[in-house]
């Protein structure tokens, strides 16, 4: 084992200490919030959301983040709150695919039960250009007691990390590596298949993202406007 893994920065709150290789992670520090604005494909406002990290954990060399989520309307109304993980160990960063799903296609569904199945999305603490990542799948099912009222899956495939790039948003500016792929997604017999383009900063912080549909015209758009 490399010399570096052993090495470890101080304690975090209660106790978690964070291996060297993951210290870079922002959102695995205990109170970090991140806010969103979401846009439509004219670059109109349709909400906004707001992921804090709430609590760390350990387990073995794996230091794992609760972070709770929730989505606004334009008009700053809540309609949708939730929690994922995020995690990382030996330099890979491990995001329930829940953080990446449109969350205001659930706002409908919030006073339902909502079961929700997937996969981690992995990135490299150390990025590099031409590196292929993992596919990812979610399964949302939108109940009403036993029965099940509407189906949501989402499909990513062909991640891969592209050139460095400087991302100016209303949070700053900041150089990023950039990451896409390819994506399909369900919504009961509605099909969108597209391509996606993300962001991320040196804090492996989400900046940017930019959504197209199949015939490469922009579907939506995701800025950073704050980080604390």
């Amino acid at each position: 084992m490399k010399i570096i893994k052993l090495l470890f920065i101080g304690l975090l709150y209660t106790g978690v200490v964070i291996a060297q290789d993951c210290s870079a992670v922002l959102f695995l520090k205990e109170g970090t919030v991140l806010e969103y604005s979401n846009y439509d494909k004219k670059g109109k406002i349709i909400g906004t959301g707001t992921h804090t990290t709430k609590s760390l954990s350990q387990e073995g060399d794996k230091i794992i983040a609760l972070i709770d989520m929730t989505f606004n309307d334009e008009k700053e109304k809540n309609l949708y709150n939730s929690t994922y993980n995020a995690s990382c160990e030996n330099g890979l960063i491990s995001i329930d695919m829940q953080r990446f799903f449109d969350n205001s296609k659930l706002s409908a569904y919030q006073d339902l039960n909502i079961d929700i199945t997937g996969d981690v999305l992995e990135f490299p603490v150390n990025m590099k250009e031409g590196e292929i990542l993992n596919d990812g799948n979610i399964n949302i099912s939108v109940k009403k007691e036993t029965f099940t009222i509407i189906t949501l899956t989402s499909d990513v495939r062909d991640r891969k990390i592209l050139a460095s790039e400087s991302v100016t948003t209303p949070a700053g500016t900041y150089m990023c590596n950039k990451v896409s792929f390819n994506f399909e997604t369900k919504l009961g017999i509605i099909k969108v298949k597209g391509t996606a383009t993300e962001w991320y900063n040196e804090n492996k912080v989400l900046v940017k993202s930019e959504s197209y549909n199949k015939k490469g015209k922009l579907i939506g758009s995701t800025l950073l406007t704050a980080m604390k």
